[in-house]
């Protein structure tokens, strides 16, 4: 099976190879808009993220999380204290931030190997900033309609996380413990993690350094597969494609430019969910539905951005890929039912803008400076309820 797939991909590889190079101009545009879309909004939304996870896992921050929040974490997702850190930072922060934590607490055997498996599995979202600001306000120029996409994802993916602690063995019977207790053990952990003989300033350049090889990495990603999108698209393979969403879908009675855009959703989710939204049409609830389940999918760029974080650890592309089919599931139950409740036709005004001014619009760096203090604040409630409960 696994000389099947190389031979699969290595015939990917060369069908996109011929493309760019019979297609020069296409390749260039292509590439260009995904380094664009790079630098403009990733670098600035993920990187704070990526160096302020790294030093609080670095300065014992993730295990004294372990301690504190293992009456939390434990009962719900049959999970360490120490992965409410990845949650927080997870529905916060945006792709891929919960795979490269989950990475960092296995290697630190932090986590065991299914574990990882299930946390990696429901702690990959889409960033506030794309559903609430590009999505919501820049393609449907509604806010309401962000904040019921917004909450259809993230409480999608909390179901997936809570349904696979359902049926996860428990390890070890939860120990009770007095909330007293329980905080003093969490700042021994953190005090004997700070005698160890690392400066901080060489902590700082290790986050530094782990930040910038990942950010390039999801650079690679997102141009490689924009170029792909592209080929897609150019050469009317696409079309084919949106034919099977429609024929798929017919219940939903789908526009072509819906299903062409839930194709392009299958590869790239930000040029998926702007052509879906730029379809012209009464048909709100289609379009949302739509968009809802290309967000819950996450598209195969960031299927293989995550595959590659984790990559040598035991998760299997096939689990996570339940989960994202479980994910849009729940997502399209839970955007009909916020439709229904909240929005109407007459309240919702679709607008389609170039999707560089849809991105590009929005201060990325103050955004994600707010979602990392919600995180925090996250955090916190999370301690606040664990040192609270009753034992």
């Amino acid at each position: 099976m696994a000389s099947y797939s190389r031979m699969f991909f290595l015939g990917i590889v060369i069908i996109l190879t011929f493309f760019m190079i019979i297609n020069p101009s296409e390749t260039v545009n292509a590439a260009g808009n995904g380094f664009e879309l790079w630098y403009s909004v990733i670098v600035p939304a993920l990187l704070p993220f990526f160096i302020a996870a790294d030093l609080l896992i670095s300065l014992g921050f993730a295990r004294f999380l372990g301690v504190v929040l293992e009456p939390v974490m434990r009962p719900l997702f049959k999970l360490p204290g120490c992965s409410s850190l990845v949650v927080a930072m997870g529905f916060t922060s945006g792709f891929p931030i919960g795979a490269i934590l989950t990475r960092r607490l296995y290697d630190d055997e932090m986590i065991t190997g299914p574990e990882a498996e299930r946390l990696v599995s429901f702690t990959n979202n889409s960033s506030p900033l794309f559903i609430l600001g590009a999505v919501g306000v820049g393609m449907f120029n509604s806010p309401m309609l962000g904040c019921v996409l917004a909450v259809s994802h993230y409480l999608a993916n909390l179901l997936v996380g809570l349904i696979w602690g359902l049926t996860a063995p428990q390890r070890l019977p939860l120990k009770k413990t007095a909330p007293r207790q329980l905080f003093t053990e969490a700042l021994k952990m953190l005090a004997e993690n700070r005698n160890e003989d690392t400066s901080p300033g060489r902590l700082l350049s290790e986050a530094i350094k782990t930040a910038i090889n990942n950010i390039l990495a999801i650079a690679g990603f997102i141009i490689i597969f924009s170029v792909l999108t592209r080929m897609l698209a150019v050469w009317g393979i696409m079309h084919f494609i949106a034919i099977f969403w429609s024929k798929l879908l017919f219940f939903l009675n789908l526009p072509y430019q819906t299903a062409y855009g839930i194709g392009m959703g299958m590869f790239e989710i930000t040029i998926g969910s702007q052509t879906i939204a730029a379809g012209a049409g009464d048909d709100i609830l289609g379009q949302l539905l739509s968009v809802s389940m290309v967000l819950a999918f996450s598209g195969f760029s960031i299927i293989a951005q995550i595959m590659g974080i984790v990559s040598g650890m035991p998760v299997r592309l096939s689990f996570y890929l339940k989960s994202r089919l479980m994910q849009m599931f729940f997502s399209l139950i839970i955007s009909w039912a916020g439709y229904r409740l909240f929005l109407s036709q007459s309240t919702i005004f679709t607008i389609s803008f170039p999707i560089e001014k849809i991105l590009y619009s929005f201060d990325a760096w103050h955004i994600s400076l707010w979602c990392m203090a919600v995180c925090l604040f996250i955090i916190v409630i999370m301690m606040i309820f664990s040192l609270s409960r009753k034992y």
